[in-house]
């Protein structure tokens, strides 16, 4: 749990790919612009937050690769083998070689339909399976509750959703 994830929408993957180079993400988190002296011998960081550029929502810990392949393979009833197999999934939306400190992972179509189209019973039916699979009883998901992991499930819908309205594509962005 320890990267800081967001998922945001896109028009298509090259725009996505420009997260990348923005400072502070697709969400404009807060991020280190230099330093100032504050006193003698004491500085401390100037920090410079840019906003929101691309809808979306942090979601530290959501794995987009495992942890949305198995959710994936629970929505749809794809095989694991199958969605890995996706060239979408876990795939970087540029040519370029990602930054090893931060980037973007593109999420498949297949998911982002599939949950567009979920109702809030079907999350919840899919909310208990998930939130036994290995990758979510590792050290440190102890305290997620099965509600907690449901508000994020609710919260990616809500993304899939617009993003399916709009012809946009679903994205993670990370920064380590």
């Amino acid at each position: 749990m320890g990267m800081d994830l967001a998922y945001f929408r896109a028009a298509d993957d090259l725009e996505a790919a420009a997260a990348e180079a923005r400072p502070g993400g697709p969400l404009g988190w807060p991020h280190v612009t230099g330093r100032r002296r504050v006193g003698l011998f004491r500085t401390e960081p100037v920090t410079a937050e840019l906003g929101p550029a691309w809808p979306g929502f942090v979601a530290r810990g959501y794995d987009p690769i495992v942890t949305l392949g198995t959710l994936e393979e629970l929505l749809t009833g794809r095989p694991y083998e199958q969605v890995a197999e996706d060239p979408r999934w876990g795939a970087a939306p540029s040519p370029e070689p990602p930054d090893e400190s931060r980037g973007v992972i593109c999420v498949t179509d297949t998911l982002r339909t599939a949950l567009a189209a979920a109702s809030d019973e079907s999350l919840a039916q899919v909310v208990g399976p998930w939130s036994r699979t290995e990758e979510l009883q590792q050290p440190g998901w102890e305290e997620v509750t099965a509600e907690e992991h449901l508000a994020f499930l609710h919260r990616l819908r809500d993304l899939a959703a617009a993003a399916g309205r709009e012809g946009h594509r679903l994205h993670c962005y990370y920064e380590a």
